[in-house]
């Protein structure tokens, strides 16, 4: 096996993923070229597994009120769907459902906006051949207690093509110091294609950019000011988010199905490999 190759089958294992805790902001970096630098095998286990975006245990505790006490979340798999549900004094009745084909949909964080905490849950969107993406559903109670999706977000995806080509996005959600809503950063990169030969291959390339997703209380996200110029993942992301925030507004979504997800294009936001 190639250096090259190696290298590439190294990478898969460093998929990017979510990162919940505290960390600087990510400034925009417009499309460039960059060098690889090679990594032990042990590195890269390392880095997957501290990157991974592990599970909340549930059930556990989470104030969807403000200055109310904690009601229960709790979760479980039904057949190829993720269900949420909430117990205890005061707590919504309304579920929330998503799609899990292959069941690794999880809550992923509890992140602190307007008094009270935003639930974030992971769940697989696209899962085609040579392809994984993973969603976020950013889930919410309105100040008149309604529960509602209030946003919806790519968190981890990989695309890989002929020739070991291959593009990677990252997204990871933190809460905005001042609790009025969420920092959503991206990291995106794409692997040139090993084949000399092929006419055609884009180099290698990276992206990053974040987007504050403030939160009122009452509705969704709001959607921020689309840049006039971007690079091309973020191009990508920001249409899809905008379909995502029109679709989310026209009524209180507690139900993501397979169908929806494609409907709306959240597949189309890292391009093809």
């Amino acid at each position: 096996m190639t250096n090259s190759a190696l290298l590439r089958r190294r990478l898969l294992l460093c998929v990017p993923a979510l990162l919940l805790s505290a960390a600087p902001h990510a400034e925009e970096v417009e499309p460039q070229p960059v060098a690889l630098s090679p990594e032990t095998e042990a590195e890269a286990e390392e880095e997957a597994e501290r990157r991974a975006p592990a599970a909340i245990a549930t059930p556990c505790p989470v104030r969807l009120t403000p200055n109310a006490e904690p009601v229960t979340l709790s979760t479980r798999i039904d057949g190829a769907s993720f269900v949420i549900a909430f117990d205890g004094e005061g707590a919504p009745a309304e579920r929330i459902t998503l799609p899990s084909r292959y069941g690794h949909a999880r809550i992923i964080g509890l992140l602190p906006v307007r008094g009270r905490e935003l639930v974030l849950a992971a769940f697989e969107a696209n899962t085609g051949s040579g392809e994984y993406q993973e969603m976020a559903a950013v889930i919410g109670r309105e100040d008149s207690g309604l529960l509602r999706i209030i946003g919806l977000e790519t968190i981890r995806y990989r695309r890989t093509g002929a020739c070991d080509a291959m593009n990677l996005l990252t997204g990871r959600f933190t809460a905005q110091p001042d609790g009025t809503g969420l920092r959503y950063d991206v990291f995106a990169r794409g692997l040139g294609s090993s084949c000399p030969s092929q006419r055609g291959a884009s180099p290698s390339w990276r992206e990053e950019f974040g987007t504050t997703l403030r939160w009122t209380g009452t509705g969704v996200l709001t959607l921020p000011v689309r840049r006039s110029t971007a690079g091309r993942t973020r191009i990508r992301v920001e249409a899809a988010r905008a379909r995502a925030i029109t679709w989310l507004r026209a009524g209180a979504r507690r139900t993501v199905t397979l169908g929806d997800v494609r409907l709306l294009g959240l597949m189309d936001t890292l391009a093809d490999a």
